[in-house]
């Protein structure tokens, strides 16, 4: 689980950072829809954020039972994590959105964020389930 769980995180964020420097999209300088672009510090607080969620979320992943849901949830996540958040350090604090979907641009770090986080919320319903037995 642990080779599955650093490759996935390896994987996600080789993934966005290739395709944020060779597809053409948008530099997006706030978080989620943009929200925050009048703020130019908000993105150094991001970052840090993102630095200070990953050391949680991995030692998380150390601790109790190591599921296929847990491993690849946080995975994801965390790729998604530092995929935006290095895209930030190396593009002056905004990220590269490329993927249309009409109401929002988005990117693969933001994809991977997502259903990372599906698969934790899974998991722990299921844990949850698992130990009210």
């Amino acid at each position: 689980m642990i080779a599955l769980f650093f490759g996935v995180i390896v994987a996600v964020v080789a993934v966005d950072l290739s395709t944020k420097f060779t597809i053409d999209g948008i530099l997006n300088p706030g978080i989620s829809w943009g929200l925050g672009t009048n703020l130019p510090w908000l993105w150094i607080v991001v970052v840090i954020f993102s630095f200070i969620l990953t050391a949680g979320l991995i030692e998380w992943f150390f601790r109790g039972r190591r599921t296929w849901l847990k491993t690849v949830g946080l995975g994801l996540f965390i790729g998604g994590t530092l995929g935006n958040a290095i895209d930030r350090l190396l593009s002056d604090g905004a990220v590269h959105d490329f993927i249309n979907f009409v109401i929002f641009r988005n990117n693969i770090a933001d994809i991977a964020l997502t259903v990372g986080a599906v698969l934790i919320m899974l998991h722990l319903v299921l844990e949850e389930a698992r130990a009210s037995r």
